[in-house]
């Protein structure tokens, strides 16, 4: 019985070991995502000073407070970070997008110094928001479903 008990707790350190790993992984994974495609706004638009801060704290206290829905949907932990990343990916490639059709936006959002994205706090709300202040562009994201850059355009035009 001691064997079978002790082989079951390893089994379950070896288990959350490796989902801390792959939530690790996957952090990463979204942070290169997420630089890239600012980096290819940054090229798109021609505002080299352009930062972007991503909240991962509140996106880590958004799943704790969330668990149950996100349980529910079967949603596994690591993917909240591509789901954050997959957005905020498409909300850069929009405004490249737009850039590289308009030199009248293109000269707007050239001015754009910072992007902050933030988690919205419920997982069952799937609609990113989008809000400009001067020279700083806040994404709120949604969760669960797939956006792609063509999802944003109207919305991001709006601001201007």
């Amino acid at each position: 019985m001691k064997k079978a008990l002790t082989i079951f707790c390893l089994a379950s350190v070896a288990l959350n070991a490796n989902a801390g790993v792959q939530e690790k992984k996957a952090l990463r994974a979204a942070e290169q995502n997420i630089a890239t495609a600012i980096t290819d706004l940054k090229s798109a638009c021609g505002n080299p000073q352009l930062e972007a801060s991503i909240a991962w704290d509140a996106v880590d206290e958004m799943a704790t407070k969330n668990a149950d829905i996100i349980q529910e949907k079967g949603i596994r932990p690591a993917w909240i970070y591509t789901q954050l990343s997959d957005r905020t990916v498409a909300t850069a490639e929009a405004l490249s997008t737009i850039c590289k059709d308009d030199a009248d936006y293109k000269e707007a959002i050239a001015e754009m110094t910072h992007i902050v994205v933030e988690p919205k706090e419920k997982y069952d709300d799937y609609k990113s928001e989008f809000s400009l202040d001067g020279t700083t562009l806040t994404i709120t994201n949604g969760w669960y479903m797939t956006r792609s850059a063509s999802d944003f355009r109207t919305r991001l035009l709006d601001l201007y």
